[in-house]
C-alpha cells in the first residue's frame, strides 16, 4: 500500500502551479491577478498538451510535458514586463482569512465530493498509469455510470500532479479546492478591479462550495473558468484572449461547460453586436471540445452528449420548479442571493451588467432545461443544485459590479 505523506500531497499540489508557465501573460491588475490569470489560461493550454499528445498517441512522460513547459515559460521570461498596478491590497487580507476558512473546512473533510471518490479519482489514476487518456478503461461497461465522454481536463490535470508526484493523491485532490477558490477570486479582482466585490465573491465561493461539498470534485475549476472567461468579456475590451482560454477550459471540464459557454457567447453577441467577435472567442472551445466528441464517437463512448434527443417531461416542471426553488435557499434564507442582488439596484451602468444578467437567467434556464430531461428529477435536484446554481449566482454577482462601475 502506498502511503500519502504531507509532503507527497503538498509536491502532488504544488504541481498545479507549473501551469502558470503555459498561461498567458496579463498586462494590468496586481501581481496576484496576473499570476492567476496566467494560472488559470496555463490549465487550459497545458491540458491542451496532453490531449494532442494522447491523440498523437505520444506517451505522457516528465519530457514530453516538459519541453512545451519550458518553451512556454522561457517565451514568458523573455517577453515584456509591465509594472503592476497595487490597487488590489485593500482586500487581501480578508480573501487571506476567507482562503484559510476554506482550507479548514478541506482539512477536517466538511467538503469531500463523492464523486471525486467514484468519478473523478479513478479516471485519473487510470490516465496516470496508462500515460494517456485510458480508452480501454472507459469503454468497460461496469464503469458505465462514470459517464466515460465526460470532458477530460480535470483527469488531465490530475494526471499532471500525480506525474509529478509519482502517485496520485486524493488528499491533494481535495486540497485543490481552496486554491482554485483563491485563482478564481484573484483573477476576477484584476479583471474587474472591483475589491469589494472580490472579497464577496471570496465569501461566496467559500460559502458555495462548502456547502455543495465540491471538494475534489469539477465544480470548482468549472467556476474558476466560468468567472475570468466572463469576467474578461464584461470588463474588458482587450482580453477575448483570455476570455477564449478559460471558455474553452470551461467546456472541456463539464457538459455544463458547454452549456455555458453556449450561453455566454450568445449574450456577448446580443449585447456588444459583433458576431465576428463572438465567433473567434468561441473558437478554441469549439475545436477542444469538438475534437473531444469526435473522439468519444470514434471510440464508441458517446454518452452525455448523445442525449440530445431522450423526451423532455414538461409535466413535472411544478415539481422541479418547487425543489430546485428550495434547493437554491442553500437552507440559509437565500442569503446568497440576496447578497450578491442586492448592491444591483443602486448601480448605473446596466449596459455593462446586461450580459451577465443574460448569462445568469440563461443558466437558470439551462438547468431547468436538463431537469426535466428525467422523469423523477427529484432525487437529481437534491444531489446537484447547490452545485450547479454556483453558475448563475457568480454570474449575478459579476452583474452587480459591473453595474456598480
Amino acid at each position: 500500500m502506498v502511503v500519502q505523506t504531507p509532503v507527497s500531497t503538498a509536491v502532488w499540489v504544488a504541481a498545479t502551479l507549473l501551469f502558470t508557465l503555459f498561461g498567458v501573460p496579463f498586462r494590468d491588475g496586481d501581481r496576484a491577478s496576473q499570476l492567476a490569470i496566467r494560472f488559470t489560461t496555463g490549465m487550459v493550454i497545458g491540458g491542451a498538451v496532453m490531449w494532442l499528445e494522447a491523440l498523437l498517441a505520444i506517451p505522457w512522460s516528465r519530457l514530453a510535458l516538459l519541453i512545451p513547459l519550458v518553451v512556454c515559460g522561457a517565451a514568458a521570461v523573455l517577453g515584456r514586463r509591465d509594472s503592476p498596478r497595487e490597487e488590489g491590497r485593500r482586500s487581501t487580507w480578508p480573501i487571506a482569512l476567507i482562503t484559510l476558512l476554506a482550507i479548514y473546512g478541506v482539512a477536517t473533510a466538511r467538503e469531500t465530493s463523492g464523486d471525486l471518490l467514484f468519478f473523478w479519482g479513478p479516471k485519473a489514476q487510470h490516465f496516470f498509469l496508462a500515460r494517456t487518456i485510458d480508452v480501454g478503461f472507459l469503454k468497460f461497461p461496469h464503469y458505465y455510470l462514470m459517464h466515460p465522454d465526460y470532458p477530460p481536463l480535470q483527469p488531465l490535470v490530475y494526471a499532471w500532479n500525480s506525474m509529478a508526484a509519482h502517485r496520485f493523491s486524493y488528499f491533494g485532490a481535495t486540497f485543490l479546492t481552496p486554491l482554485y477558490l483563491l485563482a478564481t477570486v484573484l483573477a476576477f479582482r484584476g479583471l474587474a478591479r472591483a475589491n469589494g466585490f472580490a472579497t464577496l465573491l471570496a465569501a461566496l465561493l467559500a460559502f458555495g462550495f462548502g456547502a455543495g461539498r465540491v471538494a475534489g470534485g469539477a465544480d470548482p475549476q468549472l467556476i474558476l473558468f466560468e468567472v475570468v472567461a466572463l469576467a474578461a468579456l464584461t470588463f474588458r475590451d482587450d482580453a477575448d484572449l483570455i476570455a477564449a482560454i478559460a471558455l474553452a477550459g470551461a467546456a472541456f471540464t463539464k457538459v455544463e461547460g458547454a452549456s455555458f459557454a453556449i450561453i455566454l457567447i450568445v449574450a456577448f453577441a446580443l449585447t456588444r453586436r459583433n458576431l465576428k467577435r463572438a465567433l473567434l472567442v468561441a473558437a478554441p472551445a469549439t475545436v477542444l471540445l469538438g475534437s473531444w466528441i469526435v473522439f468519444a464517437q470514434v471510440h464508441s463512448l458517446l454518452d452525455s452528449y448523445a442525449r440530445g434527443g431522450t423526451p423532455l417531461h414538461f409535466d413535472s416542471l411544478g415539481l422541479v420548479l418547487y425543489v430546485a426553488g428550495f434547493e437554491a435557499s442553500y437552507r440559509a434564507a437565500y442569503l446568497p442571493w440576496i447578497a450578491v442582488l442586492l448592491p444591483l439596484p443602486f448601480g448605473r451602468n446596466w449596459g455593462r451588467a446586461a450580459m451577465p444578467l443574460l448569462v445568469a437567467a440563461g443558466s437558470i434556464l439551462s438547468i431547468t432545461f436538463f431537469y426535466l430531461h428525467e422523469p423523477n428529477a427529484v432525487w437529481w435536484i437534491k444531489a446537484s443544485a447547490d452545485r450547479v446554481l454556483l453558475t448563475p449566482l457568480v454570474a449575478l454577482l459579476v452583474a452587480s459590479a459591473a453595474a456598480s462601475e
